[in-house]
């Protein structure tokens, strides 16, 4: 796949079809945000992270639901995709609409960004992936089991996730009441790839997730 088209609705209240190019050079999106160019573009490596995921809106009860991609470049402008549906109207629709998105963009972007991070951890490298520290004998986390998160390490053979629908979450198989923590598809930025890469480093050092 080197090329796919989408269209955007916003909602109600910004009816306009919008245009999302993804290729495997760029991303293009008709914002119409912008006052001299209605298309924020960034190029394949300038594109850094990613989150996304699904906003109820709710005023006594649950109206709607707002889908959410935000894109982050190396400068820190971020592109944000996002179309509503209210009342269950064109819901199924739009579920589709966004996993064929994400599907793209991990197929186009992000995939290399997991590779690149899977070589640097093979290497021996030390790295960052959210608020996640890689190093070659395992990871340091911020733990938010108590009310003041902490750092500490986790040995490779001793990390253990689960996965979950909206978040993913690293614990120690030794302390998993006390070392752990979460990690939002939503709010935290390259969920999505942290997972991938822990996924990848503990099958290929032949570790079993509990």
């Amino acid at each position: 796949m080197s090329h796919k088209e989408f269209i955007i609705q916003r909602g109600i209240t910004d009816n306009y079809p919008r245009k999302l190019i993804l290729n495997q050079n760029e991303i293009k999106f008709d914002s119409k945000d912008l006052k001299n160019d209605s298309f924020i573009t960034f190029q394949k490596d300038e594109i850094a992270e990613y989150h996304f995921g699904v906003n109820w809106m709710q005023y006594k009860f649950v109206f709607g639901h707002e889908y959410v991609i935000s894109i982050r470049n190396h400068d820190n402008q971020v592109m944000k995709i996002n179309f509503k549906t209210y009342f269950g109207r064109r819901k199924n629709e739009y579920h589709k609409l966004c996993n064929e998105i994400l599907a793209s963009l991990w197929d186009l972007y992000f995939k290399d960004i997991a590779t690149n991070y899977i070589q640097r951890q093979e290497l021996g490298e030390e790295f960052k992936i959210g608020k996640v520290t890689f190093t070659k004998d395992g990871l340091n986390i911020l733990s938010n089991a108590s009310l003041k998160s902490k750092s500490e390490f986790i040995p490779w053979e001793k990390v253990r996730f689960k996965s979950y629908v909206t978040y993913f979450a690293i614990y120690s198989k030794d302390d998993a009441i006390n070392i752990n923590c979460g990690y939002s598809y939503l709010k935290d930025w390259n969920t999505n790839i942290l997972h991938s890469v822990i996924k990848t480093i503990l099958l290929s050092k032949k570790i079993e997730n509990d």
